[in-house]
């Protein structure tokens, strides 16, 4: 097997691992949908507008309707009318329980699957991953927001 395939092999290896560990402590996905939209209200403060929203998860107008309908559907948001801007939306308190226990769960898969590494190691990896999936990409865009602190460090949750 050439080195290409024998590392290809590892990833998708490591990429069932983390697959398993979230199906194990929770949340499957935060990328997309209610997940990521509860994530964003939960750590902004409650509340967003529509543009604020859209900026912040990366999402086009159409998926953020999406995530928002069915997150009113399902009570973990309430929506207030802007005129002429949209809508600012809140999360609820059931919104707000949900969003804390996937952020816990987010917590202890990344400490699962990267506990073994140096904060160094997790840097490398997180290098790169982001060369893997392209610096132009838009997740490369999502990561950058998301994982950043306020002093422009990365935040590395371990």
């Amino acid at each position: 097997m050439s080195k290409e395939k024998c590392t290809l092999t590892h990833l998708e290896a490591a990429a069932k691992q983390a697959k398993r560990a979230y199906h194990k402590h929770g949340p499957k996905s935060y990328r997309k949908g209610q997940g990521a939209l509860l994530k964003v209200l939960h750590k902004e403060g409650g509340t967003a507008t529509r543009d604020q929203l859209i900026e912040r998860l990366g999402f086009s107008r159409r998926e953020l309707k999406d995530a928002v309908r069915k997150a009113e559907r399902n009570g973990y948001i309430t929506l207030q009318s802007i005129e002429g801007q949209g809508y600012t939306a809140t999360i609820t308190p059931e919104g707000d329980t949900l969003a804390e226990k996937r952020c816990a769960a987010q917590a202890k898969v990344a400490k699962e699957i990267l506990g073994n590494l140096t904060d160094e190691e997790v840097a490398q990896l997180d290098a790169l991953l982001l060369k893997i999936v392209g610096e132009d990409g838009k997740h490369d865009g999502m990561h950058r927001k998301h994982c950043r602190k306020k002093s422009g460090k990365r935040n590395y949750r371990r």
